[in-house]
């Protein structure tokens, strides 16, 4: 054959709007001529296919030219036709669009709905084709549902009007012209909990040509224009009626229309041999008018059913005895295939229940039921099988004359609570029916509790902002586990806080965790957004907006945003799942902490002394452990108390795209600080920091001395008091990493502290080796405590503590003391002293105020050993008599 195009088969549907669409005088695309089918129906080998299966055959404008065409169509081997009435010896003259034709009626057909819905659901159905979808809502009935199916029927393309006017919950579809019996029309795919459902053909259409000229089989118009096509001849060109030669005659008036023909098939043979699956008629032709192919007019099947249900539901202990099951559907893939018993088996631990079980042969066969035997209800075993119409159980069998769809409505279920097993209920098909599926899950099964689930943890990196967790999923048991109204919260632990920004005077969460769709099962669940509980923000909850229905609910949440603790090293990050709503988890690991930034020297550590000035330390090296940790904003090498850096010689970027403000490169006391000017993009950067020296002081003690990686660039969650208010309350004296770039060999001086100094109760003088020194206040007893107070700075200025390490803030109201190794603050007001960081009671609050001469005073002994030294206190002379560490 010369023509190879492709061949392309139309709904009913796209037909029906060729019809009545404008012509469009151009060639199509893909093929010369189209093919559709009406009437295709399941039927099995060895049978005669019922009714008339119509197949219209569309051509192109322009494309029959002036001569006739010839189309060959055949059969599969060993079947038979009438086509168009020509067969078994009876033949006919061509069909013309000039001879007269019966004016068409339209189509009606006619939808009810019933009852009233209960709960939130759906009623979904398919008009011509058409997907009609609308939301039911708790307590609607059924003239609401029916009039907002109709305003859904109006606005598709379905060719039907529908009229819900009669307001009792019936549809009336009236065909917006006279066309065929549409077969189908209405297809019911799911229908809302406590509303019933049914449908009926009123009238049906008959062949139609709007009153115009034309033949049963060619037409006079095709959209509103002139038919191309101006007869069409079908001969058989076998005795056995399985080759049939189509000649085609155009109208050299109407060639630039498109042109349409019907081709019927009546007591189509499907032979013995059939093969399951279509069962098609073959087109071939020499000319190019038309395009070869195959076409699906039935559906061959050899005795199997299958089974399905429309839709699952949730069974709980102490309620799944009042559930109803969702409708149980079983299907035929030709006639007789339902041949014999076919049985439902539940699991272990269930029982069939209902007192209205009902099985009924859906469409198909109307002159069989389905029936059950009653002795199956209590056991985990229901048998059922067709008998013929108004027959029982105890009746014989009876087989199908065409293929037949069956359902079973009012099944329930018992569940012994120490036996069932929770998860989804699967009933077992069993039976000697043959199938092609042997079983289907009618439900969950559990109680009202869930789960959850962690997804790989995730690095997050320290002193990083807006850090993502891993995802976290939550599962219900049962739907309306998560009740509506009830809580859920996430709790953090370790060195995290969710991730937050000011607004206003409040403070709110800087992103909303998002229920990851692709991955979830609602059912129907919704949460309400997610805010802070609490003031230290650990701790985020929402409320359940919607519980699930039917299936329970499985959300996956992403987005977990969190800041990270600058010096939280390497740790886990957990989440724990807490509330009012039926599901609570202990805490899952989310994430893994990780400093950004590495630090290390060129070879070994230098060796330097206490109270030497300009003392050489190897090159650093900072090195980024990933891309675009380090911001563009201050980097900071800081060192300890009591060492001063030079200005590096040099400071380079070695790794990465990372750029720096090198004319800006500052030291201030006892750090280096360096402008990063553009982060890096493609991967970690190196800094190195050559040709380092240090002065050290007399009081830096032994042992290693390290650097801190700190500074705004690194450390994104404290200083941005904007943003998130400093949320882990320690913006003077943070870091993301430390390392030894140095050994202390020489010991700090240990006359570092003065000896033999004596201070007297209500004396501003005290000595120190003999030598008279002057205060602003004096010693004293406290009245109510019973203690001797002593003013901070001047007990540390006794012990040669510089004046610059004695720093107070007024904010406060704390003074600290940094006196070598030690660091020592006293807060006002408070009853303890903070030594290194620890907290260390005292038995008498630190006093400051007016009556203090807004000097911070401290009980004497307690301030004497944080700091090291040693105290005798004189009662007979009201001396205070205080000695080296």
């Amino acid at each position: 054959m010369k023509n190879n195009k492709s061949l392309k088969v139309l709904s009913t549907a796209a037909i029906a709007a060729a019809l009545v669409a404008p012509t469009v005088a151009v060639q199509p695309a893909f093929a010369a001529s189209t093919y559709s089918v009406t009437g295709t129906q399941n039927v099995s080998a060895d049978s005669t296919i019922p009714g008339t299966t119509r197949v219209t055959v569309e051509v192109s404008p322009g494309s029959l030219g002036t001569e006739p065409k010839t189309l060959y169509m055949r059969l599969p081997a060993d079947a038979r036709a009438t086509v168009n009435g020509v067969g078994k010896g009876v033949t006919k003259p061509p069909f013309e669009k000039s001879a007269s034709a019966t004016q068409g009626v339209e189509q009606k057909h006619k939808i009810t709905f019933g009852g009233t819905a209960t709960g939130v659901g759906k009623v979904e159905i398919k008009v011509n084709g058409k997907d009609i979808k609308v939301d039911v809502n708790d307590g609607d009935v059924a003239k609401d549902i029916a009039s907002k199916v109709a305003t859904e029927i109006n606005s598709a393309s379905t060719g039907f009007t529908a009229d819900s006017s009669s307001d009792d919950g019936v549809i009336l579809l009236t065909a917006k012209k006279a066309d065929n019996q549409i077969d189908n029309l209405v297809e019911k795919v799911s229908i809302a909990d406590g509303v019933t459902f049914s449908d009926a053909v009123e009238k049906k259409g008959v062949p139609a040509s709007d009153g115009k000229e034309g033949s049963e089989f060619v037409p006079a118009k095709v959209s509103g224009d002139e038919n191309q096509i101006q007869s069409v001849e079908v001969i058989s060109d076998s005795a056995d009626d399985q080759y049939f030669t189509i000649k085609v005659k155009a109208d050299p008036k109407a060639s630039a229309n498109r042109g349409i023909f019907f081709l019927d098939l009546t007591d189509v043979k499907v032979p013995s041999g059939a093969p399951s699956g279509p069962f098609n008629v073959t087109f071939d032709s020499q000319d190019n008018a038309f395009s070869p192919g195959d076409v699906k007019i039935a559906q061959v099947g050899h005795g199997s059913v299958k089974t399905s249900i429309d839709g699952t539901v949730a069974l709980a202990p102490g309620k799944n005895d009042k559930v109803t099951l969702k409708t149980i559907r079983i299907q035929e893939d030709a006639a007789k295939a339902f041949d014999g018993e076919y049985k439902l088996e539940l699991p272990d631990g269930f029982k069939w229940y209902g007192d209205d079980i009902k099985g009924k042969a859906y469409w198909g066969d109307d002159q069989v039921d389905l029936v059950f035997d009653s002795r199956g209800k209590d056991t985990d075993t229901l048998t059922f099988k067709v008998v013929a119409k108004g027959k029982t159980f105890n009746d014989e069998k009876k087989l199908t004359t065409k293929a037949t769809q069956f359902t079973i409505d009012g099944l329930k279920v018992k569940a012994d609570d120490s036996d069932a097993a929770k998860g989804e209920v699967k009933v077992k098909i069993k039976g000697d029916v043959s199938r092609t599926n042997d079983s289907i899950v009618i439900g969950t099964y559990g109680n009202y509790e869930g789960d959850v689930k962690a997804g790989d943890a995730k690095t997050v990196y320290a002193g990083q902002t807006g850090e993502e967790l891993a995802t976290f999923t939550i599962k219900e048991d049962t739907p309306d586990t998560l009740r509506e109204g009830r809580t859920l919260k996430l709790k953090l632990t370790g060195n995290a806080k969710w991730a937050t920004k000011r607004v206003g005077n409040k403070v709110e969460l800087k992103e909303q965790p998002q229920i990851k769709s692709a991955d979830s099962e609602k059912n129907g669940l919704e949460l309400d957004t997610w805010e802070l509980s609490g003031s230290d923000r650990t701790v985020i909850q929402t409320t359940v907006k919607k519980h699930s229905t039917n299936k329970p609910a499985k959300i996956v949440l992403e987005k977990l945003k969190v800041d990270v603790a600058p010096t939280a090293g390497k740790g886990d990050i957990s989440v724990a799942l807490e509330g009012t709503s039926g599901v609570t988890a202990d805490a899952v690991i989310l994430g893994k902490t990780a400093a950004p930034v590495e630090i290390s020297v060129d070879g070994e550590l230098a060796k330097i002394d206490a109270g030497l000035q300009q003392q050489s330390i190897p090159n650093i090296t900072i090195k980024e452990v990933a891309a675009d940790l380090i911001d563009e904003k201050d980097l900071v090498v800081k060192f300890p108390e009591g060492v001063k850096p030079t200005l590096p010689g040099k400071v380079e970027v070695t790794g990465g795209n990372l750029k720096i403000d090198s004319a800006k490169i500052s030291v201030e006391d006892n750090k280096i600080i360096i402008p990063i000017s553009k982060h890096s993009s493609d991967k970690g950067a190196t800094i190195k920091l050559s040709d380092i020296k240090v002065t050290s002081y007399r009081y830096v003690p032994e042992g290693d001395l390290k650097v801190k990686i700190t500074g705004p660039a690194v450390v994104q969650n404290i200083k941005d008091g904007e943003s998130n208010d400093y949320p882990f309350n320690k913006p003077n004296d943070t870091h993301v990493v430390e390392g030894s770039v140095a050994k202390v060999v020489t010991p700090a001086d240990k006359n570092k502290y003065a000896e033999n100094i004596v201070f007297k109760i209500g004396s501003k003088t005290y000595t120190q080796d003999g030598k008279e020194m002057t205060m602003d206040v004096a010693p004293e007893v406290h009245p109510v405590y019973n203690r001797t107070y002593i003013p901070a700075a001047h007990f540390a200025a006794s012990l040669n503590i510089p004046a610059d390490k004695v720093v107070w803030n007024e904010a406060s109201k704390t003074v600290t003391i940094f006196a070598g190794d030690k660091v020592v603050s006293a807060t006002a007001g408070k009853k303890e002293l903070v030594v290194n960081g620890t907290p260390v009671q005292i038995d008498a609050p630190v006093n400051y105020g007016q009556h203090t001469g807004y000097r911070v005073m401290v009980p004497y002994t307690h301030l004497a050993l944080a700091l090291g030294a040693t105290v005798e206190w004189k009662a007979d002379t009201q001396e205070i008599f205080v000695n080296k560490r």
